[in-house]
């Protein structure tokens, strides 16, 4: 069966697997999320403190795809 087209289930990772992924350092991670890269889950702080990029979640399947379409489109 041709799979071509189909968005298959990701992986969840942290922000900093994510980066390691792409071969970014995290920072770019932040800035792709300001333009739209979809996370499953955002930190929240926590006890007043700023909130560990470990608490990120995001799909690989859905950041790849993310990633994909923006450099299409320029």
């Amino acid at each position: 069966m041709d799979k071509q087209g189909v968005i298959m289930s990701g992986v969840r990772v942290s922000k900093k697997d994510l980066a390691q992924i792409f071969g970014v350092d995290p920072a770019i991670i932040d800035t792709w999320v300001s333009k739209g890269l979809p996370c499953v889950r955002k930190p929240r702080p926590k006890n007043g403190l700023p909130p560990d990029d470990r608490d990120w979640v995001f799909d690989t399947a859905e950041a790849i795809e993310w990633r994909v379409s923006a450099v299409r489109m320029g």
